[in-house]
């Protein structure tokens, strides 16, 4: 089988498969977007009690934003017992469907998912936040959609290795490390006076948007490319069985 019959094989799979989990991801983030919605404005204020409040954004924006680009469906939330998606890697690699084309498959769908999951995350928070109106020009608010959209990208790249690379359990135990060593890392910021989510405002604001824009892109280049090429090697080194 080609490489090219592989893509469309394995992506037209997982439309069909995840197209339900696909609007649960979607109501997710308007639903974690709306939560966000209700304290921006003090926040983005500056009020007495924002830093505790902005330390919570920090994390769930650099936690959250790059799950937008996963699916929640029965599968993933049944990882650590089924192991659903070693399996469906066996099935696919029986038919036989080339590596490359599995792995580009599953990037291609992060890549119409977290977009437009993370666009709609973003237009809640600005048409409930007065505030983030007023911080944020629309055409700003692209770029601070492009700055996130491009680390969330090379999140993806290491949630795709785990996905691919390793049993459910093991996935399980390192999303929730890496949750906890993020809320972690948040907290210090926090707590020394630094704010991730105010401080890319301010610059976006200030009009470093583009700065912050080809920083971005880059780390989304080069996280997309090194995941391809480890999860491509470590599949090709996995026993697989059904």
């Amino acid at each position: 089988m080609s490489e090219k019959q592989g893509i469309r094989i394995v992506s037209l799979n997982l439309w069909r498969r995840e197209r339900i989990g696909m609007m649960f991801t979607l109501i997710f983030a308007l639903y974690i977007g709306g939560v966000i919605s209700l304290s921006l404005n003090a926040t983005i204020g500056g009020e007495e009690d924002a830093a505790a409040g902005s330390g919570l954004i920090d994390w769930i924006y650099v936690t959250m934003f790059p799950i937008f680009g996963t699916i929640m469906s029965k599968s993933a939330f049944g990882m650590w017992r089924d192991d659903h998606y070693s399996k469906r890697l066996a099935h696919w690699r029986t038919m036989p469907i080339p590596i490359e084309a599995i792995v580009k498959a599953r990037f291609l769908q992060t890549l119409y998912v977290l977009p437009s999951v993370g666009a709609a995350f973003l237009l809640l928070q600005y048409g409930v936040s007065e505030k983030l109106r007023e911080a944020l020009s629309p055409l700003q608010l692209a770029e601070f959609w492009v700055v996130w959209l491009g680390y969330s990208v090379a999140a993806n790249a290491l949630l795709i290795l785990w996905e691919l690379c390793y049993s459910g359990k093991r996935y399980t135990i390192y999303y929730f490390l890496c949750m906890a060593a993020s809320a972690v890392a948040c907290a210090v910021i926090a707590w020394q006076g630094g704010f991730i989510f105010i401080g890319l405002l301010n610059e976006i604001g200030d009009g470093y948007g583009w700065a912050y824009m080809l920083g971005s892109a880059g780390l989304a280049i080069v996280g997309t490319w090194l995941g391809y090429r480890v999860t491509v090697r470590k599949i090709r080194k996995r026993s697989l069985t059904f």
